[in-house]
């Protein structure tokens, strides 16, 4: 019976180290999925206390019901010892026995039965705790681990403010040189526009603007309506004559033009290619004659050219900032004659290349 009641000791003794790792494991803090599961290990293990509890309870009633039936059993041995020590042969008292015997022994086998399913019960529910133990190790180790990747996140996530922080200091840093520079322009500004030059534009500005609205609105309002009425009568006297200008005189042009054209590609054509054969070993000749000394010329104007450079770069960067404003309408008229001066020269030497493939 002794050795009976050893596993279930130990279950419950490890049982209760497990309850004392979980405990110890709640008050540590884990994250929301770690801390369900655990609290479901402690259920797990509340139940199995219970369940060990009530089949305590159960193996020691069994116990006491075995104690009580062979208490009967000795004392029906000692009536049937001190019968047979008297000689009283009562065969119904002993066929009485015999049965309350065969009964009892019954009794005892289902009790040990009854008993052995206990043991059973006990080592599976040891078992079962020794199962929630190795969870409750494996849930450490995750939780362990989890500890880990936090701290290095959060060792990261301080270097990534470090890093920020210094980040923040360096712009700062960055925002006052560029406001140290806007004021040195500010003072190269003045520099080459002095306040008296500005002042006096202002004040020409003003007089020529109060002039223009004395003299000069009064008489070109009137004038501009003069010229439109002109323009509108002389565009329906002339509409008539363009109209038949059109009809008649352009087509017959064009036919001409046409006839011309067509007959002078060729010989235009021939003229091309003989001048450009021509011409063209003496380009050669000419490069390579002057080749030479373009590459001497390069060579001894390059040091001064670059002292020239370095020298004119402070005072060219101070004309630039001074005539940034002045730049704006020059740069975009400059831009928009470049672009129609690019326009006519690729559409000219399309047409020129169209004729001498003709």
């Amino acid at each position: 019976m002794a050795n009976r009641k050893a596993p279930i000791a130990a279950a419950i003794l490890c049982l209760c180290l497990v309850r004392a790792q979980c405990d110890a494991a709640a008050s540590a803090g884990p994250s929301p999925e770690q801390e369900q599961e655990i609290q479901m290990l402690k259920s797990k293990v509340a139940s199995l206390e219970d369940e060990i509890s009530r089949r305590k309870e159960e193996t020691s009633q069994l116990e006491r019901v075995v104690r009580e039936r062979t208490a009967q059993m000795a004392a029906l041995v000692g009536e049937l010892e001190l019968l047979q020590k008297v000689n009283v042969a009562d065969d119904e008292s002993v066929m009485k026995a015999n049965t309350n015997v065969d009964v009892l022994e019954k009794q005892i086998g289902r009790l040990g039965s009854d008993l052995e399913d206990q043991v059973r019960k006990g080592e599976s529910l040891e078992a079962r705790a020794t199962e929630a133990e190795k969870n409750w190790h494996e849930f450490s180790h995750k939780l362990e681990h989890a500890e880990y990747i936090n701290v290095e996140q959060r060792k990261k996530i301080q270097d990534l403010g470090d890093r920020l922080q210094s980040a923040q200091d360096k712009l700062s840093e960055l925002e006052k040189e560029a406001k140290l520079n806007n004021e040195e322009l500010a003072k190269v500004h003045g520099m080459w526009l002095p306040h008296w030059l500005a002042a006096r534009v202002g004040r020409c500005q003003e007089v020529a603007s109060a002039k223009w609205q004395v003299h000069g609105k009064p008489v070109l309002g009137p004038l501009m309506h003069k010229v439109a009425e002109k323009s509108t009568y002389a565009q329906r006297l002339v509409e008539p004559h363009l109209q038949k200008a059109r009809n008649n005189w352009v087509p017959i042009a064009k036919r001409h033009l046409t006839s011309l054209r067509n007959t002078t590609t060729v010989y235009t054509s021939a003229v091309y290619r003989v001048c450009r054969d021509a011409i063209q070993p003496c380009i050669v000749k000419a490069q390579e004659f002057a080749g030479h000394y373009w590459q001497e010329y390069k060579t001894f104007s390059q040091p001064y050219i670059s002292r020239i450079v370095t020298l004119s770069e402070p005072h060219l960067s101070r004309a630039s900032v001074a005539l940034e404003p002045y730049m704006k309408p020059v740069t975009s008229g400059w831009r928009s004659l470049v672009s129609l001066a690019s326009e006519y020269h690729h559409g000219s030497s399309r047409k020129n290349k169209r004729r001498v493939d003709k």
